[in-house]
Parts: structure tokens; sequence; C-alpha cells
């Protein structure tokens, strides 16, 4: 039987080549996956682990130090899986394979050939952050995968001019919020990256009201638990600012995060933002995304 005579050449060559982009990035999330399966059970319960457990026995949409999500997953968990070390860390170890696969499909999108996903997801693999974080239950196991799955849905929007997918910015940033509030800095961070520069045009559209609307509803229920006790996590913020943290200095933050993410993998996010601002002057003295570059009807860029 012949093909139909609609049917593109390059079309199916690039859905090949998505197919197999995916494929080998499926593998690494599955290595990561098992890696931290082989070592969750090695160390006894943490602390923290046993407090958000105790939280999931007495759910409700807010505690003092956290928002509510973590404590039920800690439910979740023991519902489905037990009491064991494996069965409370088995979700922060997905949630580690999944942030590998979306860190090799978000430089995908951004134009990435294979070697680049590879590159961006094994730099994932081995940062001692991620190790750590995806074999512990706790919010930062979450965390990285909520905030890049938003930087690639709105990668999405702005390459494909798809302002409906701002309602699922909105519900992966809301969860975010009931995971870890520091979500709000990664959405600031966002909106100030998109206003300033020539992208701001996906801003302003009703689905970013829509979409802001959708995001208040699911945050309702713990605005309003903050709002009848006090907002008892602002209250506890300002006390670890004037009692418990200790202030650094920018060369300390500086190294603190490259030990975080690796030194070896230092040259590679270097050479990342020196590219990036470089690519950025050529073109324009502001900071900017430049996604139509690698848009599928414009690959080529403009120069």
């Amino acid at each position: 039987m012949e093909a139909p005579l609609d049917t593109a050449p390059e079309e199916t060559g690039r859905t090949r080549d998505e197919r197999n982009d995916a494929a080998i990035l499926a593998c690494l999330a599955l290595v990561t996956l098992l890696l931290h399966f082989a070592v969750n059970g090695r160390y006894g319960y943490w602390i923290d682990e046993l407090y958000f457990i105790a939280c999931g026995e007495h759910l409700a949409w807010g505690y003092v130090d956290h928002p509510p999500l973590i404590a039920a997953v800690a439910q979740t968990s023991r519902a489905l899986l037990g009491d064991s070390l494996f069965a409370i860390r088995f979700f922060p170890a997905v949630a580690g394979a999944l942030l590998v696969f979306l860190t090799g499909w978000l430089a995908r999108a951004l134009g990435g050939g294979r070697f680049a996903q590879v590159l961006a997801a094994t730099t994932v693999i081995v940062a001692p952050i991620y190790l750590a974080f995806n074999d512990l239950l706790t919010m930062n196991a979450f965390e990285p995968l909520l905030w890049t799955a938003c930087a690639y849905v709105v990668v999405l929007i702005v390459k494909h001019e798809a302002p409906r997918l701002w309602l699922v910015v909105a519900v992966i940033a809301a969860i975010g919020m009931l995971n870890k509030h520091s979500m709000a800095f990664f959405g600031a961070s966002l909106a100030a990256g998109l206003v300033l520069t020539a992208e701001r045009r996906v801003l302003w559209t009703r689905w970013t009201v829509v979409a802001a609307v959708v995001a208040l509803l699911i945050l309702l229920p713990h605005l309003l638990w903050q709002v009848r006790f006090g907002w008892p996590t602002v209250e506890l913020l300002r006390n670890a600012k004037l009692y418990q943290h200790q202030p650094v200095s920018p060369a300390e933050f500086v190294w603190g995060q490259i030990q975080l993410m690796h030194p070896f993998t230092l040259p590679i996010w270097v050479a990342g933002v020196y590219f990036f601002l470089r690519r950025c002057i050529h073109r324009s003295w502001l900071p900017a995304l430049w996604l139509r570059s690698v848009s599928p009807r414009g690959a080529a860029g403009t120069g």
C-alpha cells in the first residue's frame, strides 16, 4: 500500500527523530530511577521524613512550616506502598527520573540536538543536590521538576504561539506553591524575563487572566488556612531570618552552587551562559529568549 501523497518525508523523519530522542532520554531516566531504587533503602529514616509522615496522619490545607502537598504525598505513599524506606521514597525517586527526562526534552525544545539533550540530562543525573534530594521524602524532591515543567510549557507557548497553555502553567505553578512557597520566586523571575524581552507579547492575552484565576482557585484553600491562623508561615520565615539563617557573600553563594551542581558540570553551564549572552548581544542589547529561531518553521534562525 502506498503512503498518502500528502505525507511529507521530512515530517516522517522529524517524527522518527522525536521518538528516538524520547527513547534515549527515557533510558537515561530509567537508569536514574534504578539508581535511586538501589540506594534509597541503604540509609535510615531522616528526621524530616518522620515529620512529614506524621503530618500525613493529620492532613490539612497548611502547616506552619510547609504547604500541604508533602503531607499528602507521604500519606499516599503509605496507603499504596507501606511504611518501608523504599515506599516513602518511591515518589521522590520517580520525580528525579522525570526531571532527567524533562531536562533533556527542554533542551530539545530549545533547539538542542541529541548530544545537547543527553548532555543536559546527564548533568542532572550527576548533580549531588539531586542525587540527595530524590533519595528523601522532602519538598525539595519535587520542586526542581515543577520548575522545569513550568519552563518547558512556557517555551512551548512562545515557540508555537499557544497562549491556551497558560492554563497548564497555572496548574503546575499552583501545585508547585502547594509543594513549596519558593515557587513564587520562580514565577516572579519568569514573569520578569518575559516582560523585559520581546516575548512579553505572550503575556497580554485573555488566557493569562484565566490562568491566574485558575491558579488562585487551586491555592484558595491554602490561602484561607493561612488567613485563618494569622499567616503563621510568614511569622516563621521572619523568625528564621532573624535567628536561624546565616548571611553569605556572593562568592560563597556561587561556590555553593558549583558544589551542589558538581564542579565537573561548571564548564557546561558557564559555556551555556556565555553563548546565550553572546547571542543576545549580537541580536539586541536586551537579553531575550529568541525562541523563534528554533521554531519548526524557522529552524535556521534569522542570523
